[in-house]
C-alpha cells in the first residue's frame, strides 16, 4: 500500500478512497468523490482492497 494508491474497504466496497498517509499497520484514506466536508480516516492496510476497475 503507497500513497496515491485507490482502494475500496472490504472486498466488495462500492466506494473509492485514495491513500493519503501509510505506517506501519494503518492508511489514512480520504473519498476520491468531491463533497463538502469530506476528510481523511485511518484504516487497518488488511481492510483494504486496491481498487482494479
Amino acid at each position: 500500500m503507497n500513497v496515491g494508491d485507490l482502494v475500496r474497504i472490504g472486498k466488495n466496497g462500492l466506494s473509492q478512497f485514495r491513500v493519503v498517509e501509510v505506517d506501519d499497520t494503518h492508511a489514512r484514506i480520504l473519498s476520491t468523490l468531491d463533497a463538502p466536508g469530506a476528510y481523511t480516516f485511518p484504516l487497518r492496510i488488511t481492510d483494504l482492497t486496491p481498487w482494479t476497475e
